[in-house]
């Protein structure tokens, strides 16, 4: 091993203890937290005021409650609720597709706001995004999916214990991701920095930028694009805060990624988990990555033609 190499190894250990401590100083309190909230019931209460917004998507009102665990939790925490509910498979598709959209909000969101853009702003979309695409799926599933496929059963059952017995729980299930967290992150970093290392980079860049492209982004951002399209936002965050502070990709082109992604990512993983519980692959898959890349040449457009008027 060249001194080099060593010193590229080195460097890229540091800056991912870095990313990952500003990762899990967000996510851990954050999480312990709505774990408090959903134990004492409060989640419960804000699932009564969403049904009606429920009603609008052809959706049980208490789906609200699945929700609102996958967007403050996570996306096991919606589905430990969503087998409660006995859904069928319409209202498997579109839950899936808005908590896909929109979910553990308040880690992701403050996440991105380390990569310059604004963490309320993105929140605010992805809600919005979220039940668009609920009222459009509401619209366009097939009727012969209302009443088929009922009773799905969760992977995860909702805990019911007492306070000391759900915060031991929450204490495993965190350990167990901040390890996983750290090791992704970590994966990532490394790979990226060796890459570099060897010139080997650019040629990857090069074969990711047609379908950057496709998804109205610049090639500078494939890599980390697809980082995110793999890993997730919480996840890939390490590869998207690291890059942000390194300059490689203008704000500009930053805001577009933050878009795409927040709309459609980690398309492996969370995909497979809700075809699992009845979801269908296309109506979970394709539409999201529709949304995403009409969402950013959208935003795309209306910038350019903000920018000639100012100009003129």
């Amino acid at each position: 091993m060249t001194e080099e190499l060593r010193d590229v190894l080195v460097r890229s250990c540091r800056k991912s203890v870095e990313v990952s401590w500003n990762i899990l100083v967000i996510m851990i309190p954050i999480s312990l937290g709505v774990t408090l909230l959903q134990y004492a019931g409060i989640l419960e209460h804000l699932a009564w005021a969403l049904s009606p917004v429920m009603r609008v998507m052809s959706l049980p009102g208490e789906a609200s409650l699945a929700l609102i665990a996958g967007a403050l939790i996570n996306i096991y925490a919606g589905i430990a609720v969503m087998g409660t509910l006995g859904l069928d498979a319409w209202s498997i598709n579109i839950i899936a597709v808005m908590m896909l959209i929109c979910h553990n909000l308040l880690v992701e969101s403050a996440v991105q706001s380390r990569t310059g853009v604004s963490g309320l702003t993105m929140t605010v979309f992805r809600i919005a995004a979220a039940l668009a695409m609920g009222i459009g799926l509401s619209l366009l599933l097939p009727e012969d999916l209302k009443g088929a496929g009922a009773g799905i059963t969760a992977a995860i059952a909702t805990s019911k214990g007492t306070l000391a017995e759900v915060v031991l729980l929450w204490f495993n299930q965190t350990s167990a991701l901040t390890v996983k967290v750290i090791l992704i992150i970590a994966g990532i970093n490394l790979a990226i920095d060796v890459m570099r290392f060897f010139k080997a980079f650019d040629p990857a860049i090069t074969l990711l930028k047609p379908f950057a492209y496709i998804n109205g982004l610049p090639g500078k951002a494939s890599f980390m694009w697809m980082t995110g399209i793999f890993f997730g936002l919480a996840y890939g965050a390490g590869v998207l805060i690291a890059e942000a502070r390194a300059g490689h990709v203008d704000k500009d082109s930053m805001v577009r990624l933050n878009l795409s992604l927040g709309i459609s990512h980690s398309l492996i993983e969370d995909t497979a988990l809700f075809v699992a519980i009845g979801a269908s692959l296309f109506w979970v898959l394709v539409p999201r990555m529709v949304a995403a890349a009409v969402m950013v040449w959208v935003y795309a457009l209306a910038t350019s033609v903000i920018r000639q008027r100012r100009q003129g």
